[in-house]
């Protein structure tokens, strides 16, 4: 719990800090093209009105510009506004100059009502005639201004959702941790059982207690196979995630991997005393006979742990039926029965199943569990 908090708080924090300084630099970004954009707006318009000419006109006009200033000759803007009662940005830029008439020649932001505007007070000449030329930027603020506004929401949005990410990744986290410490418990008691018995059957030999030496070494044979086993599943789950198994595909018939795999079971089936009922549509599949005869002995070893009285194995239309009348899967154990170190009610490592998964899907196969006329179904879809 404590793990899934901390990542969910790391997650927010990162995710809230590279927001903020991604929306600082659009805002600056922003707002300094504006500025140079309507900055050169009135070069080029000042430049036109210092040098009037068809270049420096085409310039002013046509300019690869954002903005296109505007300009007023200050004597006549003033003499004209004064019978002009209308609201117009001119009107506003002429009565900010008449109030300003010390700030010449350098480019001013001004606020005039619901106007914002770049504004130069240019001298021309010696005559004292002063032209005022402006560019309203009012639009693209207010486009700034929107653009933030959805960048500030679709931000707050995806740093909620990376949050939720990273508190469900602490979940995993916890949970995984939480199977691979079940997984090594349960592990290092199956290993203990087998360990014991050797042990005690070792003793026994050794201070002849036990006179069968041939059972008892039957026994510590069996005890060792036992551990020799589950050491394999479990190196060969660690070459899975290294991705270093190396697959020899093969040609052989459906009936004689089946049949394969059902002779390493007879006695305990016999033991048992499971009715067993096998039918199958034969067929050649191109396979890893020996990654797919430990996928489906894992299958079978499972159906054989939980069966009451009968399994059943069918092969048809390429799909293959491992069915035993035991106890139905819970909705719990129908979501996790092939994830690793997950072990439901009676399970062993809780890696048969996660690594008879994985290698049928690396067949580009696919496999199913689900509960079927009053049992479990494994169903092994072998179409690609």
């Amino acid at each position: 719990m404590k793990k899934k908090r901390l990542i969910g708080i790391y997650v927010f924090i990162i995710t809230t800090i590279s927001f903020v300084v991604i929306f600082l630099c659009v805002h600056l970004f922003l707002n300094k093209y504006i500025k140079d954009e309507a900055n050169r707006s009135i070069r080029n318009c000042v430049e036109y009105l210092k040098s009037p000419s068809d270049d420096s006109y085409m310039e002013y006009l046509e300019g690869n510009n954002l903005f296109r200033s505007s300009y007023l000759e200050l004597s006549y803007a003033i003499l004209f506004e004064s019978f002009n009662e209308h609201y117009s940005v001119d009107k506003l830029v002429t009565e900010w100059c008449v109030d300003n008439p010390t700030k010449l020649n350098s480019i001013y932001l001004v606020k005039l009502r619901d106007r914002l505007c770049y504004i130069q007070q240019v001298d021309l000449d010696d005559n004292g005639d002063i032209y005022a030329v402006y560019t309203d930027v009012s639009s693209a603020k207010r486009m700034c201004a929107v653009v933030e506004v959805v960048l500030v929401i679709v931000m707050v949005i995806c740093d909620l959702l990376a949050t939720i990410i990273g508190l469900r990744m602490g979940r995993a986290v916890d949970e995984e941790q939480d199977k691979q410490k079940k997984f090594f418990e349960n592990a290092s008691h199956e290993l203990k059982t087998p360990l014991m018995s050797i042990q005690g059957f070792s003793e026994g030999l050794e201070k002849g207690i036990i006179t069968d030496q041939a059972g008892a070494y039957k026994v510590i044979q069996k005890e060792v196979g036992k551990m020799s086993h589950m050491v394999d599943e479990i190196l060969l789950l660690s070459k899975y995630d290294r991705g270093s198994v190396n697959y020899n595909l093969e040609e052989i018939s459906v009936q004689e991997l089946i049949g394969d795999v059902l002779d390493t079971f007879f006695m305990e089936i016999q033991n048992k005393q499971l009715k067993l009922d096998v039918n199958i549509e034969d067929k050649f599949i191109n396979v890893d006979i020996d990654q797919m005869h430990r996928a489906i002995s894992n299958i079978i070893s499972n159906g054989i742990r939980y069966a009451a009285t009968s399994i059943r194995i069918d092969f048809k239309d390429d799909q293959l039926s491992i069915w035993n009348d035991g106890t139905t899967l819970s909705d719990e154990d129908m979501k996790k029965v092939f994830e690793r170190f997950y072990m439901g009610q009676g399970g062993s490592t809780g890696i048969g199943l996660s690594l008879a998964k994985e290698i049928i899907e690396l067949h580009k196969f696919s496999v199913k569990a689900e509960n079927y006329q009053g049992g479990v179904r494994f169903v092994i879809d072998m179409r690609k």
